[in-house]
C-alpha cells in the first residue's frame, strides 16, 4: 500500500494544451519545412473555410518573411466574414474548440486543434503571441495579440485596440522559430500550387522571400454550402446509435430512428420490423436439429454448393470456416458476403482462364477472402465486374416475408408463436431511447445493414466537380484528361463520403525526377492536399494497388502521369492530429479503399483507349514512313516496266499513302 501511494503522490491531470505541447510532432510540427507548411496549412484552411461558408470568393494573401536563420514571419491575410472580438481568444488559443466537429457537415477544418497549434508553436518557439485583426465589416476593426494558458486550454487576451473602417476579414500575424522555407515539394509553395488546384473559385497571392506568385481562380462561382447532415444507417454502429439515443429528445425508439437518421421513414419503420422478425426467428431455431432447413429459408444462395465446387482450390480450414459462419448467422453475415464474394470471383476465373494459368495462380485461390479479392481486383478484374460481383451480395437472403411465408409453409412457426415475436417487436420500437441497451441497438443496427436505402444526400458534401477538376488539370497542359466523381456512399458510423479522381496524362503532367516524367500522386481530403506521410496514406495504397500495366503504360512509375484523388467527407478519417494520411485500405475503411480504386479504373480505362488510339497511330505512320523509304526506288522499277514519268508513279505512291 506504502508503494502505491508512493505512485500516485506524481498522479495528476494534464490540459490538452499540455498534451500537445509535449507532443507537437502529432500537430504535423516535426520538422523545419514541414512545421512551415503546417502554418500555412492551419491559417489557410481556415480562411477557405470562413469564406465558403460565408458565400464569399476567397482572396488569401500569404506573406512570408525571414528574420534570421530559421526564424520567419508569417502573415495570412483573408476577406472572410471576420470573427467576432470575443471569439477570438477561444478560436486561437482553446484546443478542440470550433464549430465543425459536433456537425455532420463537410469543411476543410475538423478537430478545433489547427489555429491554436498555430499560436501554441509561435509560444514555444519565439514566446511571442499571435496578432489577430479582424472585423465582421460593422465599422470597427479589432486589434488583438492572443497567448494561451496552456495549463487551463485557454486563451488570453494580452492586449486589445479598436479602430475605425469598413474593411471586413481576418489577419493573422506570428512570429515562429525553428521552421525553413525553400520551394521543395514539400514545402509551403508546392502546397499553395495544390490548392489552387483543388479550390479553383480562390485566388491566393504569396509573397515569398524570392517573389510575388498569383494562384488566379479559374472558376468564379462560389460553391454552394454544405447542409448539415443526418447520419446515414448504412455503417451505422451500436456505438454510434446509443449515442444518438443519449442525446435525442424523441420518446420512441421509433421515433428517434426517423428524426436522427437520414433515408428513414416511417414506412422504413415497418420494414425494420419485417427484418427484425426474420433475425429473431433465425434466434430462436440456432442449435436445434431443424438448423440447416431454417438457413436454406434465410439464404438465397447454396454456400455448401460452392464449398464443395472449389473444395479443390481452398483449404479444410476456410471450409470450417464457412460453416461456422453459417452457424452463427445472422450475426456472421457479412463474413459469409466476403467469401460469397471470393467464390463469385473463383467462379469468373476458373471459366476465364486457361488450365496454365489457373496451375499458376492455384495458390492465391487459398488465401483469406479479403486478399484473394485484392489479388484477383489487381490483376484480373475492372471496375464494372466488381460493381456487378458486389451488387449480387445484396441479394444474398431472402426478403423477410419470404423467409417467413416458407417457415409458415413448413410448419415450422405456428401463427401463435408469430404474433408473440411481433408483439415483442413492437415494444422494442416503443422503448423510450434513454433506456435501449447494447443488445437492442446491436439487434437493429445488424439488421438495418441488409436493408435498402437510397445513397446518402449529397446536400451535406461539396465536391470540386468534374469540370472545375478538369480546368484544373489543364493547366497542365496535359494530352489527355478524365475526371470522375463518385456518388456518395457511407463507411462506419454511418458518415457519408465521396471520392473525385482525376487523370492527366502528357504533356507537364506528372513530377520530374532524374530529367524524365514519373507519375505524380496529388492527394486531397476536403480539398486540401496532403503532402506528407505518402507511404502511410491509403490514398495512395489505392492508387499503388491498380495494375496500372492493364491500362496500356509500360511501366507503374516512369510515365507521365498526373493522378488526382479527392476525398470529400463530413468526417475524414486520418490517421493522425497532424491529418496528413487517410486511414483506409482492404481491411481498414475499405469502403473509402474501393471507392479510390474503383474511380481509378474507370478513369484508367478511358487511358487505355486514348494509349492504343496514339500507339496505333504511330505505328501506321511508322509503316507509311518505312514504305515511304521505299518509294522511290519502288517507282523508279515501275516506271521501266509502264514507260512512265517515274516523278508521275512517285506522286500517286505518296498520295495513295497518304
Amino acid at each position: 500500500m506504502a508503494e502505491s501511494d508512493v505512485i500516485f503522490d506524481e498522479f495528476k491531470e494534464h490540459s490538452i494544451s499540455e498534451f500537445f505541447r509535449k507532443n507537437r510532432h502529432m500537430l504535423g510540427y516535426s520538422g523545419k519545412l514541414r512545421s512551415m507548411t503546417t502554418i500555412i496549412h492551419e491559417l489557410v484552411t481556415n480562411s477557405l473555410d470562413a469564406c465558403e461558408e460565408a458565400e464569399i470568393l476567397p482572396d488569401i494573401n500569404i506573406e512570408i518573411k525571414k528574420l534570421g536563420a530559421d526564424h520567419y514571419k508569417v502573415v495570412v491575410e483573408d476577406n472572410g466574414p471576420g470573427i467576432p472580438p470575443e471569439f477570438v481568444p477561444k478560436v486561437f488559443g482553446k484546443m478542440l474548440a470550433g464549430s465543425k466537429m459536433h456537425r455532420l457537415v463537410q469543411s476543410r477544418g475538423q478537430q478545433g486543434i489547427g489555429a491554436a497549434g498555430v499560436l501554441l508553436f509561435a509560444q514555444i518557439t519565439t514566446g511571442k503571441p499571435l496578432k489577430i485583426t479582424t472585423s465582421t465589416g460593422d465599422g470597427k476593426i479589432h486589434i488583438m495579440e492572443i497567448k494561451m494558458s496552456i495549463e487551463k486550454n485557454e486563451g488570453d487576451v494580452v492586449s486589445h485596440e479598436i479602430s475605425e473602417g469598413f474593411w471586413r476579414g481576418t489577419k493573422v500575424e506570428g512570429e515562429f522559430k525553428d521552421i525553413t522555407y525553400n520551394r521543395r515539394e514539400q514545402g509551403p509553395f508546392e502546397y499553395l500550387r495544390r490548392i489552387s488546384l483543388s479550390t479553383p473559385h480562390a485566388k491566393i497571392t504569396l509573397i515569398d522571400p524570392e517573389e510575388t506568385v498569383v494562384f488566379d481562380r479559374t472558376v468564379e462561382d462560389i460553391p454552394e454550402r454544405p447542409e448539415e447532415m443526418k447520419p446515414h444507417p448504412y455503417g451505422l454502429t451500436p456505438d454510434e446509435l446509443l449515442y444518438i439515443s443519449r442525446r435525442t429528445e424523441s420518446i420512441k425508439i421509433s421515433s428517434m430512428l426517423t428524426s436522427e437518421l437520414s433515408r428513414m421513414t416511417s414506412k422504413r419503420i415497418k420494414e425494420l420490423q419485417e427484418y427484425i422478425l426474420r433475425d429473431k426467428l433465425l434466434e430462436n431455431y440456432r442449435d436445434s436439429t431443424f438448423w440447416d432447413i431454417v438457413v436454406d429459408c434465410y439464404l438465397n444462395i447454396k454456400i455448401n454448393d460452392y464449398i464443395e465446387k472449389f473444395s479443390k482450390y481452398v483449404d479444410k480450414r476456410e471450409i470450417l470456416d464457412v460453416k461456422s459462419i453459417i452457424n452463427t448467422l445472422p450475426d456472421s453475415l457479412s463474413e459469409l458476403k466476403m467469401y460469397y464474394l471470393k467464390y463469385l470471383i473463383m467462379d469468373y476465373l476458373l471459366d476465364k482462364l486457361d488450365e496454365e494459368t489457373l496451375k499458376e495462380i492455384k495458390k492465391h485461390f487459398k488465401k483469406k477472402p479479403e486478399n484473394f479479392i485484392e489479388f484477383a481486383e489487381k490483376n484480373y478484374l475492372n471496375a464494372s465486374l466488381m460493381e456487378g460481383f458486389r451488387k449480387k451480395l445484396r441479394n444474398i437472403t431472402k426478403n423477410p416475408k419470404e423467409f417467413v411465408d416458407s417457415l409458415v409453409n413448413m410448419g415450422m412457426v405456428s401463427n401463435e408463436e408469430l404474433e408473440r415475436f411481433k408483439n415483442e417487436i413492437k415494444n422494442l420500437l416503443k422503448k423510450n431511447p434513454k433506456n435501449m441497451d447494447w443488445n437492442d441497438a446491436e439487434l437493429i443496427v445488424r439488421v438495418i445493414q441488409d436493408m435498402d436505402f437510397m445513397a446518402p444526400s449529397t446536400a451535406g458534401l461539396r465536391p470540386i466537380g468534374e469540370e472545375n477538376i478538369q480546368e484544373s488539370l489543364k493547366t497542365l497542359n496535359p494530352e489527355f484528361v478524365k475526371t470522375i466523381t463518385r456518388r456518395p456512399k457511407t463507411y462506419k458510423g454511418g458518415i457519408p463520403f465521396a471520392v473525385e479522381v482525376g487523370l492527366a496524362y502528357g504533356g507537364n503532367a506528372g513530377r520530374i525526377s532524374d530529367s524524365t516524367r514519373k507519375m505524380e500522386i496529388m492527394r486531397f481530403a476536403n480539398h486540401v492536399p496532403l503532402l506528407f506521410d505518402a507511404s502511410g496514406c491509403g490514398i495512395t495504397n489505392a492508387v499503388k494497388s491498380v495494375n496500372w500495366r492493364r491500362y496500356g503504360l509500360r511501366s507503374e512509375e516512369d510515365v507521365p502521369l498526373t493522378v488526382f484523388v479527392n476525398l470529400i467527407s463530413t468526417h475524414i478519417p486520418y490517421t493522425s492530429a497532424g491529418k496528413q494520411a487517410v486511414a483506409c485500405s482492404s481491411e481498414e475503411n475499405e469502403e473509402i479503399f474501393n471507392e479510390i480504386r474503383q474511380a481509378l479504373m474507370i478513369c484508367a480505362r478511358g487511358l487505355e483507349k486514348y494509349i492504343s488510339r496514339i500507339r496505333k497511330e504511330k505505328e501506321e505512320e511508322q509503316k507509311k514512313k518505312y514504305v515511304l523509304k521505299y518509294a522511290v526506288i519502288f517507282a523508279e522499277g515501275l516506271a521501266n516496266i509502264t514507260n512512265k514519268p517515274k516523278e508521275m508513279i512517285e506522286e500517286k505512291i505518296i498520295e495513295l499513302l497518304r
